[in-house]
């Protein structure tokens, strides 16, 4: 009696004919899952490619920055550095404002932030000579009070200017501003919200009072950093597990596994068992 080797049901090879319903169902099946991992590849491909590999960037990825610096007379420039060396070390792209009680652009949209580090000769204080001075500070008479929205519509400006999509705002101040600002920085933050222009602040230790009357105008999720001196600059996404993992790469990665894992379940190779006879 003639027993097959394999547990499946044999056809014999002088009826070709029973294999074609089997082998239309397998080649729809077999263009199913190309055509699927092709999708797949090709997503995967367009994500990896619009995935930031800086990790958290102070500007938010996609958007045009813009650098705000806040130059009144109650700032101590060199806090400004840690924010311009990350910015520099991270390859990240921004315009310069700075301001007291006008604004003044000193770079546009687009610029490399290395660009930025020559400022800080004037900032830091190893940089002074020999006789202890500091180099002449080219913004000496410009220094008066503190303006945030003057800063902030200069800015705001350049970016309509170059027709910036997506724009973004990187303000570091010590938020050291009067009474009557409190109105006009209220009406500023509105228009650019309105325009879709991200505002994230990195405060200069400014008192809790002044801190407290910011976070109320612009919202908690502006702030780069605590008001104490101790806290590091970093943009809140670096602190969600949701930028730490590219959650939809990982995804489109996963499904291509799968749908790979059923294409050589089901569609191995055919084998052509022969009949043993005993």
């Amino acid at each position: 009696m003639p027993l097959p080797l394999s547990s499946r049901h044999p056809l014999p090879s002088s009826e070709p004919e029973r294999l074609s319903r089997a082998a239309r169902r397998t080649t729809i099946v077999r263009a199913a899952l190309a055509a699927g991992l092709l999708t797949l590849l090709v997503l995967a491909f367009v994500e990896a490619r619009s995935v930031d590999p800086r990790r958290a960037p102070l500007v938010p990825a996609g958007t045009t920055g813009m650098l705000v610096l806040d130059l009144s007379a109650s700032v101590y420039e060199d806090a400004f550095s840690q924010t311009i060396r990350k910015l520099a070390r991270a390859g990240e792209e921004t315009g310069l404002v700075a301001f007291s009680d006008a604004g003044y652009e000193l770079l546009p949209p687009g610029s490399p932030a290395r660009e930025l580090l020559p400022l800080l000769r004037f900032f830091k204080p190893e940089a002074a000579n020999i006789s202890g001075a500091l180099p002449v500070d080219p913004w000496q008479d410009f220094r008066a009070g503190t303006r945030i929205s003057e800063g902030l519509l200069v800015a705001h400006a350049a970016l309509q200017r170059e027709r910036a999509e997506r724009g973004s705002i990187v303000l570091v101040s010590d938020l050291e501003i009067l009474p009557d600002e409190v109105v006009r920085l209220s009406e500023v933050a509105a228009e650019l919200r309105l325009d879709g222009i991200r505002l994230r602040i990195v405060p200069l230790f400014p008192t809790p009072e002044k801190y407290a009357r910011i976070r109320q105008i612009v919202g908690d999720s502006s702030f780069l950093r605590e008001s104490d001196a101790a806290s590091p600059v970093a943009a809140p996404e670096g602190r969600s597990l949701a930028h730490a993992v590219p959650w939809t790469f990982v995804l489109i990665g996963a499904t291509l596994m799968l749908l790979l894992s059923a294409n050589e379940g089901v569609l191995p190779r055919l084998e052509l068992s022969s009949l043993e006879r005993r």
